[in-house]
């Protein structure tokens, strides 16, 4: 019985002992990388949504936390941001946070290829108040690494950051024809609030119009407060037949030297992408046969794998149903 005692006063010396250096010398946690992106969506691409999510969750890294602002149409179905949110218990790293634009940009003229979200990006400095920047992303986009690098690059005195876009014949103000793609944008929100950017975009659409939806205007109006981000963010998917410039090379040839990289650099980019966008194909992954996607367009229905709604996605592409056996 004596023994029996000295081993619970141990324990109690011993616990008591543990609480006093937990006490004193407490370990911090790891400091998370916080990453705040921006979509912009409805409910046409609610699937190309949640695989670009999966695709930015499943290659983060483990101490990365990222926050998603997607803007939605007042129409947006319940069941869709269920999905949504059920991606982000799957992976228990995010935190969904919708933003209704209600029935804002539809009365502004589009394409029959675009909807009213395609103008949202324009509203974000007016709808997040408390940060000073954010990463946006199109749902034609793939990510393949951690994101981390990207917010981390310094904005300056620039409003937007982007991929240099072929579309460089848009815009000729001032000599210049710097011209981003409005896909991938690391966007200055603090710079943007403070000169209420919404209403210049506003005030200059309703003016002027625009020739080539959103991106047109960011560029006519901030052409010379734009710069571009590395090759490997954003970078297309190139691929013979299937896209309008087939190459690296030639897309970088394209570009007039109106980028920030070399033919080099946009070739190197390609092999170790980070960001890809599906800007200048025919046909978006998820309207194509498996068979006929390039390498790393069937990167698109294995991201889709790791998501929540894996099952629901082969029924409705139903080009993947044979495929999707190999992934179950």
């Amino acid at each position: 019985m004596r023994l029996f005692y000295e081993r619970i006063k141990n324990i109690y010396i011993l616990v008591f002992f543990y609480l006093i250096l937990k006490t004193s010398f407490k370990i911090k946690p790891k400091v998370k990388s916080i990453i705040p992106i921006s979509f912009a969506t409805d409910n046409k691409f609610a699937y190309p949504l949640i695989v670009l999510l999966t695709s930015i969750l499943y290659n983060s890294r483990s101490i990365t936390f990222y926050y998603f602002y997607i803007m939605v149409p007042n129409e947006f179905f319940k069941e869709n941001k269920q999905k949504i949110v059920g991606l982000c218990k799957k992976y228990k790293k995010c935190e969904i946070i919708f933003l209704n634009m209600g029935e804002k940009y539809k009365d502004w003229k589009t394409s029959k290829h675009y909807s009213a979200a395609v103008y949202y990006r324009l509203s974000l400095s007016d709808k997040i108040k408390d940060l000073d920047k954010i990463i946006y992303l199109d749902c034609d986009t793939m990510v393949h690494n951690d994101l981390s690098n990207l917010y981390n690059i310094e904005l300056g005195d620039k409003y937007y950051m982007g991929f240099p876009a072929h579309e460089i014949s848009y815009l000729v103000i001032n000599g210049t024809r710097n011209y981003i793609n409005s896909g991938v944008m690391l966007i200055n929100l603090k710079l943007l609030r403070r000169i209420k950017a919404s209403l210049i975009f506003d005030k200059y659409f309703y003016t002027y119009g625009t020739k080539k939806v959103d991106e047109y205007l960011i560029n006519v109006i901030f052409y010379n407060k734009i710069s571009f981000l590395p090759f490997e963010y954003g970078i297309p998917d190139f691929e013979k037949n299937n896209t309008i410039i087939g190459s690296p090379s030639l897309f970088w040839k394209s570009l007039k030297g109106y980028s920030n990289g070399t033919e080099e650099d946009m070739i190197l980019a390609s092999n170790n992408r980070i960001i890809t966008h599906g800007s200048y194909r025919l046909n978006k992954w998820w309207k194509r046969n498996f068979d006929s996607l390039s390498s790393i367009g069937k990167k698109w229905i294995f991201y889709a794998s790791k998501s929540n709604v894996f099952n629901e996605i082969c029924d409705i592409f139903i080009q993947y149903q044979i495929v999707c056996s190999n992934f179950k």
